[in-house]
Order: structure tokens, then sequence, then C-alpha cells
């Protein structure tokens, strides 16, 4: 008997109470956890190459593939989980997320903001250069600009250039060809010649990711086989993937974090952490796919992929 409810024991739930519950939703929802996919362990011995080289590369992959949480978790992962704490020296690594027509004044400035430093007034080559003296103190090894394609091509001239003066290791991330197409336009390509794809989850990449979010986010025991094949299968089809192709990317990795954190923060009203089969069935029909949960299925296994 496969069970239609299962009870999560996650390591943030204490035995008891409603409010200590609510605050478990809540880190899920806010996304405080991570699950290591086979696409995050790739790309960290190529991050370290950049790193410890001092040799820049771009990282392209389509939206939701999951590379911007890849990249936090790697930042956090080698400057050692510092949160603010930032200001420790050495900086092995600092991400930052741009915006749309950012320029030289907001890079560098935002730089500033989130090494507590505070914006500077002048002109943006002495912002330019006030940062990167205050980066070359702290050590700075690598230096991540994720929606790369965003800012203006001033920023990208100015990081070659400062690539050139201080060596610190740049790596720009950007969704497919359009980070490409821009560096090609602006003949800086070269510069970044080195790089890498993040694709999405293949599904048998979901069956395994599955398995991670199973044992170290819920906690659930080896034997609750909650994500069944069908389960699985379901899970896919809404994420864009298809199963009749394994080992083909095209589940967003996304939607796959939206589908488990409704299910479960919509599961677990009575003061419980769980997952409900007829909720995740709701769920999913908002995705398109209609899954009905059986109350005993026989000889089911959880890759629920064929091939």
């Amino acid at each position: 008997m496969i069970p239609q409810s299962a009870p999560i024991k996650h390591s943030v739930q204490p035995s008891s109470g409603l409010g200590n519950v609510e605050e478990a939703i809540r880190e899920l929802i806010d996304r405080h956890f991570f699950t290591r996919t086979d696409q995050y362990l790739e790309i960290v011995p190529w991050l370290h190459e950049r790193r410890e080289y001092k040799s820049c590369g771009g990282i392209s992959g389509s939206r939701g593939v999951g590379k911007t949480r890849a990249l936090q978790e790697y930042i956090a992962m080698v400057n050692g989980h510092r949160g603010p704490m930032r200001r420790i020296k050495p900086l092995r690594s600092f991400y930052l997320k741009s915006f749309t027509s950012w320029g030289t004044r907001d890079v560098f400035n935002r730089i500033l903001e989130l090494l507590n430093h505070g914006a500077r007034q002048g002109a943006p080559k002495d912002i330019r250069l006030r940062t990167w003296e205050m980066l070359e103190d702290f050590g700075l090894e690598l230096l991540i600009l994720d929606n790369a394609h965003l800012v203006t091509d001033k920023v990208l001239f100015d990081l070659v250039e400062c690539y050139r003066d201080f060596k610190a290791a740049i790596v720009l991330v950007g969704p497919n060809d359009e980070l490409d197409k821009r560096l090609k336009a602006l003949d800086l390509l070269n510069n970044f010649r080195c790089h890498r794809k993040f694709q999405s989850l293949s599904p048998r990449q979901l069956v395994s990711a599955l398995k991670g979010f199973k044992k170290d986010v819920l906690a659930l025991p080896e034997t609750t086989e909650f994500f069944d094949g069908e389960i699985i299968n379901a899970i896919c089809e809404a994420s864009g993937g298809n199963a009749s192709k394994p080992d083909e990317p095209g589940c967003n990795f996304t939607a796959i974090t939206e589908i488990l954190v409704l299910t479960i923060a919509q599961s677990s009203k009575d003061g419980v952490l769980r997952l409900d089969k007829g909720i995740l069935r709701k769920v999913l029909l908002d995705y398109g796919v209609a899954f009905e949960p059986k109350s005993e299925e026989q000889n089911d296994t959880e890759p629920g992929v064929t091939g």
C-alpha cells in the first residue's frame, strides 16, 4: 500500500507547535533549501577551475533551469555560508544579479552596498576604481555576474578591463544565445570563450533530484514510496519533460520546485508537515496535468521513467 498522505520529518520541524510548522512552511516558501542536481554537481568543479586559475568564462541556460539558485549555493559553499559576514577575508567569490539597463554606477554601487561599504558618490570611473581597489583588498578570487545580458555595453567593457588589471576571475551568466550575441557584437567573445551550458533536468535526473529532495529536505524514510512512478511521470510532464525520453533535457527546475512547495504548504493544515496526493493532484491540474491518485498500487518503482 502506497500512502496517500506522508508526514514529513523535516529538520526545521520541531516535535510540536503549529507556529513552528508555519515557520517551517515559510522556509520552504522562501526556498531556504537546496537540492544538489547533476547540473550543480557538474558546474562546481568548473567554477573552482575559473577561481583557481583566474580564468574568465560564461554560463548559459534557459530561464527556470536553476542557474541562479545553483550559483548562490556555490557562493555560500565557497565562502563558508557567512551570510551577512561578507567582510571576512579572503572573499573567495562574489555573486551579483543585475537588472535591465544597469550601468557602471549601478553595478559598482550595488557591489559596495552588498559588502557593507555603502553607495559611493563620484564619476562612474572613480566608483569603478574604488570598488576594484576594495575587492583587491578583500582578496576577491571570483566575480559572478548573473543576468549579464541586461547590463550596458560599458559594464561589459569595464569588467574585461578590470580583469586584465586585477586578475580576479569573472563569470558572466545569461539565457541561451542572448549573452553570446551581445559579446560577439562587442568583439568581447574571445574573453569568455570558456563556456558551460546549464541544461534543464532530464526525466532521469528528475528522479535523482526527487530522491535527494525526499532524503535531504523532507527527511522521508527510504521505505516511504511517496514519489512512485505515476507521480514522477506527472511531475515530469507538468514541468515540460517527456518521460518517454528519459535522458533528454526538458524538466523545468523552477516548476518542479513550485509544485513541491505548493503541495507541502497546502497539505500541512493540521499543524503537521505532510505531503498529500489529493493536494498534489490539484496542484498538477493547475499545471495542465491530470493525475488521479490510487488507493493501492502494485510493483510500482520510484524511477518512474522508461528506459
